[in-house]
C-alpha cells in the first residue's frame, strides 16, 4: 500500500489538521487527504504541496465559497456545527498562509476552470 495513515502527529503536525486524521497518500508529503468534520464526519479537504512548499487547498464541502472560510460563515448544513467551525477555521488558517497558492471551495461559483502550477 502507497501512502500512510496518521492517526497521531506522523504525517501532519498537530496545528496543520483539525483533526488527528489524515492520510499522506505518496508517503512524501506531495497530496495528503485531511479529516474535516462536520458537513459530515468523513469529510476530508486535499492538500497539494510542490517541491518549493507552497500548496493548494480543494476544501471539498469544508466550505461552499471563499466567502465561508474568509467570514467564518458556515454552510447550513452540519452533522456536528462545532466540527465544522473548528474544520472551518483550519481551512480559514491554511488558506491564509503565505504558502497557500489557492484554497478552492467545492461550489463556489468564482472560481472558473484554470491551470495551477506547482514545481515537482
Amino acid at each position: 500500500m502507497v501512502g500512510r495513515y496518521s492517526g497521531d502527529s506522523i504525517c501532519l503536525q498537530r496545528k496543520r489538521r483539525p483533526v488527528r486524521r489524515s492520510f499522506d497518500l505518496f508517503g512524501n508529503g506531495s497530496i495528503q487527504l485531511i479529516n474535516i468534520p462536520g458537513h459530515c464526519a468523513g469529510l476530508s479537504a486535499v492538500k497539494i504541496t510542490g517541491k518549493d512548499g507552497r500548496y493548494v487547498l480543494l476544501d471539498a464541502d469544508g466550505a461552499y465559497s471563499a466567502k465561508n472560510w474568509e467570514e467564518m460563515v458556515p454552510s447550513g448544513i452540519a452533522a456536528s456545527r462545532k466540527a465544522q467551525m473548528k474544520s472551518l477555521q483550519w481551512i480559514r488558517e491554511m488558506s491564509m498562509s503565505d504558502k497557500c497558492v489557492e484554497s478552492l471551495a467545492t461550489h463556489d461559483p468564482e472560481v472558473k476552470p484554470h491551470i495551477i502550477e506547482l514545481p515537482v
